[in-house]
Parts: C-alpha cells; structure tokens; sequence
C-alpha cells in the first residue's frame, strides 16, 4: 500500500525551498540547473575526460555520463494516470541529460499492455527495453531460450555490481531471478510492505474484549470461547442480541474463509500461491491434507453454532458493510478476515479503530501466520530485447536506477519540492517519528508539496522503472515519515500489529513456495486443469462449510474427484518446475 502522505510541516518546506532554490515542481525549468549541476560533477570527478569509457563506449558503474556519444534507445512503457506526459517529465529530461542517453518512447494504454506485449513479441517488432511491461518469467523463459530477450548475467558481472550487492542482502532474490538454463533476464522492483507479507489478518474488536474482561485468544478453543461470549453476552452493550460473532465475504483482500488465517491451524494456507506450500522441498497442497478435513470440520461447527454469519460464503464487500454497522453506528461485528482494518466497518478511523489484527491461534498444525516472503520482489520490470544496439548501456540505463537519490528523485521529484529530509525533534516532526517499516529514525518526508502518489504531475515517474526499497537493503533507501498515529492512521495500525502480532509467526522461509517458472507445455496443461481444480476446492470448501456436505463422510470421495480432475498432474507441474528452478 503506498504511503501517500501530505505533509503539514510547510514552515519548514518554504524555508528549505528557499534555502536549496528549487523551482517548479512541475515543469521543465530545473532542466538547466540539473543540467549544470550534472556537467560541473562530471568533470570533478573526470568522467568526461578521455578514456574513462571502455570498450563498447560504457563507463564504469556509478559514473555518468553512461555514454560518451550520445545515443538512443526505445523503450516501451505503460500509460500512468499519475505522469502528465513521460516524453517532458522531468525526471525524464534530468536522466537523459545525466545519462547521455535520449529515450524514444512507446507509451502503450495500461489496459491493452498485456495484448501489445503479446503482439510486439510475436511479431519481433520489439523495443531496446521492455519497462514495467510485466514480462512474466514464463515469457523471460520461453523467449530467453530463443534469443528474444539478451541474459544479464555478463553485465551483471561488469556493471552491476549494485545488483549483487542488493542480491546479497535480500533473501532469495538471486534464486527468484535466475531461471533455470542459468541466466537472469529481468532485473526487479523491489519495494517491501511489511503488513502484505502477512495480509492474511483477523481484525477482532479490541472494544468488546475488553467490555467483557477477556484476554486476546491464543488458542483455537479460546477462539471460539471468544465468539460465543461476542453471541451471548452483549458485548457492544446496547441490551439487544444484535452481535455477528465473525463474518467473511467473498472477493475481498483475503476475506474469505480459505484466506489463511481460519485454517491455519490445522494446515498452512498460502492462498496467493493456490494453496501450496513445501515440506522439505516438495510440493503440498493444503486442501489435499487432513489438516484442510479438521479446519472445514470446525468451520461448519462455528457455522452451525450461529458463531459465523450464515451469509458469509455469498456476499460482498458492500452487503457486508451493510450488516456491519446499526443505524445509530454501533458496530455489529467481532471479528473478520482481511488484510486491512477498514474492509468491514469503514473507511473512517472512528469506524475501524477499535479492531486490532491478533495473533494467529494454536492449533493441531502448530501456529502459523501466512508468510509471503517473496512479496516484495516483482520480477516483471525491466528486459532488454535482441533489438537493441547498445545493451551495455541499457543495462546501466537500467540498473542506475538503483541509486537511492535517483529513485527517490525518479518516484517523489527533487529534494525540496517532492521530498524534504528530516529531523525527528525538530519544528513539526515528532521527536519519536520512524520509518514504519524499519522503526529507525525518519530521515525524509514525502509528498512535501502535497501532491499525492496517484494524482497527476509532471515531475517525476513514481513506480516507474526500478528501485530498492525494503528495509533488507537499507542503504538503498531513506528512512521516511509517516503523519499520524496508530488510532488515527491506518499505516501505523499495520505496520505496528504486523511487526508485533504476525511476524513473531511467520514460518520457515523454506515452507513458503517461491516464484516458478513453467515452459510451454506445462503453462498449457495448467491453463486447462488449474482454474477447474481450485473452483472445485472452493466449491466444496463452502458445501463442507456450510454442511451441504459432510467433511468426515464425503472426503473421500471430494479426493477422488479431485483425482479426476487432475491433481496429480498439476501435483508434478509445480514440482517440475520448482525442481528446475530452485533444486
């Protein structure tokens, strides 16, 4: 979730616009100081005296400019409703003046980019560089293989040493981007969201435990004592039996039953990877287990007993909103499944305050948090093509971008305008205020000039092209400051319930399935078996649930069904492929 943050601290933002002389946010007249600025460096620190550039015209790393004659490179990119015009940015003039390299731009409507890739592709009319084009690494395989898209690894080892050293740092990120003939043929985004990790959250009134004297549930049965006292004994005090104990809904941000949370304690849940997980180093599938049996038998005994809302398995966000509030604004519900507070009561922090994200509960299965280490790295961003003439410098175009000041100027604008550093202490900044992801010191505010992340401006690309940003790596970023407090903003609420209710939770690294790449033949034997297996489990999940079927007399056959359908074979695709790729 992006932190859009306005910042209230303008007495200071006007005095350190004033000192650092920074003009307009929006239009190109920092270009010449830039410019300058640029140049005078260079030729400090000698870059632009002969000799510096080697053999196919490229300077060493973290030198600029990247080429000595300038040059040209296309590359094709997906429209964004936050960037006025990419082809006069800012930040676009800034980099081609500082890399020596002039950017011909496709810019390709963001809802038809996955069919103009396809088409580019198969067509062979390519760019230089495919940028956050999402090139899936089944594509960087498959075409890879067949010389479309150029291996990094030799630029890498030249150029990228930048890369190695986040590569080092961040757990898997080499194995992620490695396909398996060996070579790299993207490099990544990275951007860490500490509560995404572990967005598989229950959020229970905090409010209604304490009215009834009672301690955050670590267990299944105290669970499920908790939600018969939210039924029998009034918690929201309004002398009426109105309480929901628990609801979920369907298509929500894991706010269904089969999200993580409800199952894993009798079985590990990873939804966002079709409910797989690894034991040892092969392939398990949850809903496979008996684990998955005993959580659907006591999902239908919470159905049963009235302690879960009977019409959780059909409805939406909106119908459960309806439910969750009375006319007079007494909250209804206990507790829900989602990865944000709001999703139920509302987007208001007087709706959504009183709900915490507890702890996952112990049961059979141990005591697990769903754990999506790999979230933080997109493999999809940046790919060079067979088309380009000079690769040497499109990797450095590329892997630059990795340079803090560069990507904080690439996503916020120019310091003193988008983005301001920071004192904690001092004038309006909180003598405690720290970065919600690390908890260290803030260091820089962000949107300084109130322009938000997803509103439209001129001066910056925002998510556009690469960066590091995960405390993992924490010299390639600015710790930053986030207005507000746990009450009262809802990144304080995750950030803080995350780090001290879900992490202490998270299991073995080794459990959690990794990205897989699949070759041809596998992605079309899934595309046929895959989608039908997981819509029966969910099918049959809500039948179990509800008790339209019964978990212990009808698994066998709910197996063999499965048998049918080709679970086996999916069963082996997924190991196939991980085996190729991480064994």
């Amino acid at each position: 979730m992006k932190k859009k943050i306005r910042s209230v601290i303008c007495i200071m933002i006007v005095s350190m616009m004033a000192l650092s002389a920074c003009g307009s946010k929006s239009t190109g007249s920092n270009n010449k100081a830039s410019e300058d600025s640029t140049v005078a460096e260079n030729k400090e620190n000698g870059n632009s005296a002969e000799g510096i550039f080697d053999e196919s015209g490229v300077s060493e790393e973290g030198q600029f400019p990247i080429v000595k004659d300038r040059i040209e490179l296309t590359v094709m990119v997906p429209s964004s409703t936050s960037i006025q015009d990419i082809t006069t940015n800012d930040f676009t003039q800034w980099y081609e003046d500082k890399t020596n390299i002039k950017i011909n731009w496709i810019v390709v409507p963001a809802e038809s980019l996955t069919d103009k890739v396809n088409i580019s592709l198969s067509s062979g009319d390519m760019p230089d560089i495919y940028l956050d084009c999402n090139i899936t690494q089944t594509q960087q395989s498959v075409y890879g293989s067949q010389g479309a898209f150029l291996p990094l690894n030799d630029y890498i080892e030249k150029y990228g040493a930048v890369y190695k050293d986040i590569a080092s740092q961040i757990n898997g990120l080499n194995e992620v981007m490695t396909m398996s003939d060996g070579k790299i043929y993207a490099l990544p985004y990275v951007e860490k969201c500490v509560h995404c990790e572990n967005s598989s959250k229950m959020w229970v009134n905090k409010r209604w435990l304490d009215n009834l004297n009672m301690e955050i549930p670590t267990t299944v049965e105290e669970f499920e004592n908790m939600l018969i006292a939210f039924k029998e004994q009034d918690p929201n005090g309004n002398g009426i039996a109105d309480e929901i104990p628990m609801l979920s809904f369907e298509g929500g941000w894991h706010s269904d039953a089969l999200s993580g949370w409800l199952s894993n304690p009798f079985v590990y849940t990873s939804p966002d990877d079709n409910y797989v997980y690894l034991n040892e180093g092969k392939i398990e599938l949850a809903y496979m287990q008996d684990g998955w049996k005993d959580a659907m038998k006591w999902l239908n005994s919470l159905y049963k007993a009235g302690l879960y809302y009977d019409q959780s398995l059909i409805m939406n966000n909106d119908q459960a909103r309806q439910v969750a509030t009375a006319e007079d604004g007494t909250a209804l519900v206990g507790c829900f499944p989602n990865g944000v507070p709001s999703a139920v009561p509302g987007d208001a922090a007087e709706q959504w305050q009183d709900y915490i994200a507890i702890s996952p509960i112990e049961g059979e299965a141990g005591r697990y948090a769903t754990y999506a280490p790999y979230n933080q790295i997109n493999p999809t961003k940046f790919v060079i093509t067979s088309a380009c003439k000079y690769p040497e410098a499109a990797f450095r175009w590329g892997v630059e971008q990795y340079n803090k000041d560069i990507w904080f100027m690439k996503a916020f604008g120019q310091e003193g305008t988008g983005w301001v550093r920071i004192t904690p202490g001092e004038g309006d900044i909180p003598a405690d205020a720290v970065d919600l992801n690390t908890g260290a010191p803030s260091e820089v505010a962000t949107f300084a000039d109130g322009i938000g992340w997803g509103e439209e401006q001129n001066y910056c690309w925002r998510g556009i092209g690469l960066r590091c940003d995960t405390p993992d790596a924490s010299s390639y970023r600015y710790n930053q400051y986030q207005i507000g407090d746990y009450e009262s903003n809802m990144e304080y609420r995750l950030a803080f319930d995350t780090r001290d209710n879900m992490n202490p939770y998270n299991p073995d690294i080794n459990m959690c399935l990794p990205p897989l790449v699949y070759d041809e033949v596998q992605a079309t034997e899934m595309a046929n078996s895959q989608s039908v297996i997981l819509s029966y489990v969910k099918e049959t999940a809500a039948r179990f649930i509800t008790g339209d079927l019964d978990a212990e007399a009808d698994w066998d056959a709910y197996l063999k069904e499965l048998e049918v359908k080709g679970v086996k074979n999916l069963k082996d695709i997924y190991q196939a492929a991980y085996d190729a790729k991480y064994k």
